[in-house]
């Protein structure tokens, strides 16, 4: 491992002294090599799938040293194992900006971005995790199932999803599904504490079930010897009844054909006049009801009227109190140094039914919760606009745009919409551009935006054919035409 002298940057090959500016390197060493041991500690423990053990190992060693992009890699790739891509992401972009040749991040990150939905699906398995939580902490065990299971089926290596379904089945003395679901989560990450101690717990209750089980059986049945076999049966067992009293049948056999003729010659007459009386009773009745019929038609819809305002009146109502609740747990936590809880709250909050001094909270809040993502996604996009990798610079800018469509003034979405242009993408370039003039009407990008707008136009008047395969062809004579 070639080692850089932390002052001058010089490698230093034999010793422990800089060979350009004389710093003493012997502790810098030990705290690299300390980080390269236990990245190899990592990697052994994410061959045998001790995921969790390694994604502790490995950040341990990115305490050391923060640079280690292949640790870093690797704990991306890791997080995506057990269904946490947005972790992994997170340290794919970071390992990417420490390091610009960095083969590893680039193709991690062109991967996911290249598979169709991906991106949604990582969208939706996160809302419908959060909403499950919510399901949970009011209570509601049936729908967070459910939820659940919706999250497993887009996402089946979430181990914390696993995780959660099997603690709800546990709950409701489920273990048989509870067991199923551990299974699941072992398989993804073996040595996952959590995961084992719920199936110790399950496994112990499963064990209690089956012993009450073989009590009750024993408690149900008499025992004997046959020489040195020992037999079990039913204490009450029907053939015994049979065998006990051949007399006692035949008082019923008896008794059985007497209650037949008194049946036959004095009950069935009384049951067929009864019948009669109760159709004649039924026929009065209905034709009462059809008679008023029509006033309890008009009863029951002004009923539903009533109910349709009520609910109109109070339909929301709900949903503001959390996400004033959410805004201020966000603020809470961002004011705390707590980034992720932050992000985690000011995502469940619907900006919509703010007033407008909650929605400006909630745009300070939003910003500060994702200010170094933002400003991680945005260096990442501008520098591969700048270097010609438009494909990357749309997959990174798309991503810093859906989080804050002002940000940097509107040049996030600016380079956005210039890097779709590059591509001939005109529609989306256009809608973008647009969408700058509006957001940040009076910024340079703006202005940029609408330069940008003006020859396009130009060249459709020119004769410039901007549509599908055509594109770049000019109807005229105007052969030299192009688009910067």
């Amino acid at each position: 491992m070639d080692v850089r002298c932390y002052n001058c940057g010089t490698i230093v090959d034999e010793g422990d002294i800089c060979p350009y500016c004389g710093t003493d390197v012997h502790i810098y060493k030990s705290i690299l090599y300390n980080s390269e041991i236990l990245y190899n500690k990592g990697l052994g423990q994410a061959e045998v799938r001790d995921l969790s053990g390694a994604i502790v190992t490995l950040k341990e060693s990115l305490r050391y040293n923060k640079r280690n992009t292949k640790a870093r890699n690797l704990l991306g790739l890791i997080y995506f194992e057990i269904g946490e891509p947005v972790m992994a992401m997170s340290e794919w972009v970071l390992s990417k900006n420490l390091e610009n040749d960095n083969p590893l991040a680039d193709k991690y990150l062109n991967e996911l971005q290249s598979e169709p939905g991906a991106l949604d699906n990582i969208n939706q398995t996160i809302k419908k995790y959060n909403q499950a939580l919510e399901y949970c902490q009011q209570g509601s065990r049936d729908l967070a199932s459910i939820q659940l299971r919706k999250v497993l089926n887009l996402n089946p290596n979430f181990v914390a999803g696993h995780q959660l379904l099997a603690l709800l089945y546990m709950q409701d003395g489920k273990y048989n599904d509870a067991k199923k679901e551990l299974s699941a989560a072992n398989k993804v990450d073996v040595r996952n504490t959590i995961t084992l101690r719920y199936a110790k717990e399950c496994k112990e209750q499963l064990k209690e079930l089956n012993k009450n089980k073989k009590k009750r059986r024993r408690e149900n049945s008499i025992s004997f010897q046959d020489g040195n076999d020992t037999i079990l049966m039913p204490q009450n067992s029907f053939l015994d009844m049979v065998e006990g009293s051949k007399a006692a049948m035949g008082n019923v056999f008896v008794g059985l054909v007497i209650g037949l003729l008194i049946c036959f010659f004095l009950v069935v007459p009384t049951v067929k006049q009864r019948a009669v009386e109760k159709a004649s009773e039924s026929l009065v009745a209905t034709n009462e009801e059809l008679s008023s019929s029509s006033t309890n038609a008009m009863t029951l819809q002004q009923q539903v009227d009533d109910l349709k305002a009520q609910l109109e009146e109070y339909n929301g109502k709900g949903d503001t109190v959390q996400s004033y609740e959410k805004l201020i747990e966000a603020q809470e936590a961002l004011a705390a140094g707590n980034v992720q809880g932050a992000q985690e709250a000011v995502k469940i909050v619907n900006k919509d039914l703010l007033s407008d001094k909650g929605k400006a909270i909630y745009d300070q809040v939003y910003a500060g919760a994702f200010e170094q993502t933002l400003k991680d996604l945005y260096n990442s996009g501008y520098s591969a606009y700048n270097n010609g990798d438009l494909d990357a610079a749309i997959f990174n800018l798309a991503m810093c745009v859906d989080i804050d469509e002002r940000y940097e003034n509107g040049y996030a979405l600016f380079y956005l919409g210039d890097a779709r242009y590059q591509k001939w993408e005109f529609d989306e370039a256009i809608s973008a551009f647009n969408k700058v003039i509006e957001l940040v009407p009076d910024s340079p990008a703006a202005k940029k935006a609408q330069e940008k707008i003006d020859e396009y136009n130009n060249l459709q008047k020119s004769g410039f054919k901007l549509d599908g395969d055509n594109a770049g062809q000019n109807d005229g004579n105007n052969d030299n035409t192009s688009v910067n």
